[in-house]
Order: C-alpha cells, then structure tokens, then sequence
C-alpha cells in the first residue's frame, strides 16, 4: 500500500505539473498563432538566461531541503500552486511544529498535504475575493488623494526588505553595493541594453561571493 500510494502521489504531481506546463505554454503560443504576433527573442532570451542562471542552484537544493518536510505530495502541489518559501512551508512547518510531529515521516507527509492544500485554498479565496471586491472599491483606488500611496507602497516593502537585509549584515554591506554600481556604470556610461543587466549582475555577484568565500577561507587557515 504505501508503494503504491508513493507511485501515485508521483504519478499525479508529474501529470498535474506537465498539463501546468501545456497551458502556462499553450495560451500564449495559441494567442500568437492566432494574431500572428510573436515576441521578439532576441529582446527575451537574455531575461530567460539569467532566470534560468538565477534559478538553478536555488531549485535543486530547495526541493532537497523541503522534501524531508514536505515530502512529495504537499511539494508537488506547492510547485503547481507556487509561493512555496513565502505560504507553503510556513504553513506546512507552522502545522507540524504545533501538532509536535516528527519531520520526515508519513504522519508529516500526509499532514504536510493538508496544511499544503488549506494554504492554497486560503490564497484562492483570498484572490477571488480581491477580485469581486476591486470592482466596487475602484473609484476609491483610483482616487487622486490615494494615487500616491500606491505609486510608493511597492518601492516602500522592498526598500525595508533590502535594509532589514544590509542592516544585519553591516560588515558584507559590500556585497550588495558592488553589483549596485556595476549596474549603474552599464546603466548611465554605456550602450548595453537594458536586458543584460541582471546577467551582468548575477555574474558580478558570483564573483563577488566567490572572492569573499575565498579571503574567509584564508583567513580561517591563518587562525584569524
């Protein structure tokens, strides 16, 4: 039984995330064959790289570290449903660590799948209520008085995000402010289009990271 269910769960979550896959792809290919508008690639495949170089060391270790949580159900309906650091692992963690559950076990896997499916069907709801309730509040959205809370409440949640960030990490402040510059030089002394920065950016930040890695290294091995 519990092989088969495991077969199962496999079965249905690689299922699920290719027909994911064919409509995420399927709406815009059909919407361009259809128009006959296609998207210029070489303006987009500079975007892709640096998601794809972005991404790649991120997603491997982070199905390994949650897997042992997790496990393959509730992951797989995380990936479908999307925002696993920010919903579904707090709400899957939140749900164990109150239940006192032991990680890595089939009561944590099936629960994992509840608290998973509780949080998604949270978000829905949220969602659609922001929907049926945007209609009615527009005008007061769009109010003149309003406008520039709005144009600010976005540059607002980031600019905390990044000082709680450099805040903490005082002594490595640099790491941030390297590529920062890097940018601004390509950005306002060059001609580079605006598309490669953050493949400038993130091959900046490796060699940053790489050094600072390097000289701590050292460091350690002189006892300092």
């Amino acid at each position: 039984m519990k092989s088969n269910y495991q077969k199962w769960i496999h079965k249905f979550g690689i299922s699920t995330s290719l027909l994911l896959l064919a409509a995420m792809i399927g709406l815009p290919v059909a919407a361009s064959l259809i128009y006959g508008i296609w998207p210029d690639f070489g303006e987009l495949w500079p975007g892709f790289v640096a998601v794809v170089l972005f991404m790649a060391p991120y997603l491997p270790s982070e199905t390994i570290g949650y897997m042992s949580v997790m496990g393959p159900g509730a992951l797989y309906l995380s990936y479908i449903t999307g925002n696993v650091t920010n919903l579904r692992m707090p709400a899957t963690i939140g749900t164990i660590n109150a239940l006192g559950i032991k990680p890595n076990t089939d009561e944590c896997h099936t629960l994992a799948i509840i608290a998973c499916g509780a949080s998604v069907i949270t978000s829905i709801v949220i969602v659609a209520l922001g929907v049926v309730v945007s209609g009615p509040l527009t005008p007061i959205i769009q109010a003149p008085v309003l406008q520039p809370a709005f144009d600010y409440v976005v540059p607002a949640l980031f600019g905390g995000l990044v000082a709680q960030t450099v805040i903490k990490g005082k002594k490595e402040i640099f790491r941030y402010l390297i590529p920062l510059a890097v940018c601004l030089f390509f950005c306002y002394c060059t001609k580079v289009a605006s598309a490669y920065y953050m493949l400038i950016v993130i091959a900046v930040s490796a060699a940053v990271a790489v050094m600072d890695y390097l000289k701590t290294e050292k460091k350690e091995e002189r006892g300092e």
